[in-house]
């Protein structure tokens, strides 16, 4: 960078902060449409399982077995919603942990 004149360095430096603004930039875009889309998500199956609830409540006096079975499917869809995701995620971080060892022990 000595061998550049004091306004070249002075412009290269700034092409860099500019650079790693713009790149923290997009990383927080991004985290913030995949926190938005997972929000989304959540609330569609919550309102998808409140639904679920509340047909089971309604059909249970016509239909005991119907009602049951219409809950217990709610009750298991509302598991996969909340949980399997982060199961998921724990098995994929834990996955990459270990490829990263691997990878450091060659």
């Amino acid at each position: 960078m000595n061998q550049f004149d004091e306004e070249t360095r002075k412009t290269i430096v700034q092409m860099a902060v500019d650079d790693q603004k713009h790149v923290h930039e997009m990383n927080k875009t991004g985290l913030s449409g995949s926190i938005l889309k997972d929000r989304r998500g959540q609330l569609c199956g919550v309102t998808i399982a409140v639904v679920g609830l509340i047909a089971a409540v309604l059909i249970a006096p016509y239909s005991a077995f119907a009602a049951g079975i219409i809950g217990t499917l709610d009750l298991f869809g509302m598991v996969a919603l909340f949980v399997a995701p982060r199961v998921l995620e724990g098995r994929r971080n834990k996955k990459a942990v270990e490829d990263d060892e691997s990878q450091d022990a060659e």
